[in-house]
């Protein structure tokens, strides 16, 4: 068999999951079968499903069964920038649409080829996540790293293209808007960087406050012959505040969301003018902004907007779990769940070391002198 191949770019869904194509699409290999690398390796390797993705040509893009977005290689996505708000609005499209993905960086972009009968390869890989997808498909992982491959988390092609589909007929609206800030800003906060995550949203809530005021208070101005009325409502001297303030006396935002956009901007300000790192409540309360913006602009363009999609996507995450800094009690050793273990290899100083091993006098644990 000697198919032909084609360029592609493949980006990796976080965290990681697998993509079938129905209930018969069955993943279900042994311990033994993945500490022995004799899994199915040709399964990840294989596309789940095409679907229109609304790429700049009229090409599909593809969903793999390891968990991959692909695009073809066209000419347009030379441009490295490009490419990642590409990938980013097609992520921040499911991610609206309830299925909980994580925006991507540049180097989460890998080059392959994919053959005419929908199986790819990766060529090359630039980070970690990246790198992880090759190996399982490679079967070069190492153990500890091929586990995930036992009993992941699987989803349906069918729910993550119907999850797009919605999720796009909303952020098409937002023309202003970049994709990458916009799902970086939950990213973040699923990653605990509260400063990054609180940047993010707060420009994406400026982009979003941008098109509600020039889509109400703006064209609502176009009604009313009052000499240059219009043209200072548009001009540059209405910042955030200011349009937040008249938004919510024309009764465009409520209360709540009013309450929302204050905590926000404060929170933003501390940190650009004070250098002061915004609390958790402050960056949910940025996040709880953008979901209630995304609300009054779909209401706008009369679509159906479920904010329960994105709370429910962004509570559960975000509750499921706790800090290094975390420390448990003491006497607290047992984890539920637990269905395999390996013993830890011994190292110096556990109980049952047994062996000579290198120790330096200035590597020994004591406390500092006095000055």
């Amino acid at each position: 068999m000697n198919e032909i191949s084609i360029p592609i770019l493949i980006s990796n869904f976080k965290p990681f999951r697998l993509i079938c194509r129905d209930k018969f699409d069955i993943w279900n290999p042994s311990l033994e079968q993945i500490n022995k690398s004799t899994y199915d390796y040709v399964k990840l390797h294989r596309a789940s499903r095409f679907f229109d993705a609304n790429l700049p040509r009229k090409m599909p893009a593809c969903l793999g069964f390891d968990g991959s977005l692909i695009f073809p290689f066209i000419e347009e996505f030379q441009n490295d920038d490009f490419v990642i708000e590409e990938f980013n609005r097609i992520l921040a499209s499911i991610f609206i649409g309830g299925v909980y993905v994580e925006s991507i960086s540049p180097l989460d972009v890998s080059n392959g080829t994919i053959n005419t009968i929908g199986y790819y390869r990766y060529s090359t890989t630039h980070s970690s996540n990246s790198d992880f997808h090759r190996a399982i498909g490679e079967c070069d992982a190492g153990s500890l790293a091929s586990i995930k491959l036992l009993e992941p988390d699987i989803m349906d092609v069918d729910n993550i293209i119907s999850a797009y589909n919605y999720g796009h007929l909303i952020l098409s609206k937002l023309t202003n808007v970049s994709p990458t800030l916009l799902i970086g800003s939950f990213t973040y906060y699923r990653h605990h960087q509260l400063r990054e995550s609180l940047a993010h949203a707060w420009i994406s809530i400026e982009q979003i406050l941008e098109i509600i005021w020039n889509q109400t208070i703006i064209e609502n101005a176009k009604n009313i012959n009052i000499q240059k009325r219009r043209k200072f409502l548009e001009s540059q001297q209405w910042n955030s505040a200011h349009k937040i303030e008249m938004l919510y006396q024309n009764n465009f935002i409520s209360e709540t969301l009013y309450s929302y956009l204050s905590i926000a901007r404060f929170a933003r300000n501390d940190f650009i003018h004070k250098g002061l790192t915004p609390s958790y409540d402050d960056s949910l309360s940025a996040l709880m902004s953008l979901i209630l913006l995304l609300e009054v602009v779909s209401l706008l363009n009369e679509i159906n907007f479920d904010k329960n999609r994105l709370e429910n996507n962004l509570m559960n995450e975000s509750n499921n779990f706790t800090l290094h800094t975390y420390t448990p009690a003491r006497e607290s050793h047992e984890v539920e769940g637990i269905k395999y273990w390996r013993e830890l290899k011994k190292i110096p100083g556990d109980k049952n070391w047994d062996g000579e091993y290198e120790s330096f006098p200035d590597i020994i644990l004591s406390p500092l002198g006095p000055d």
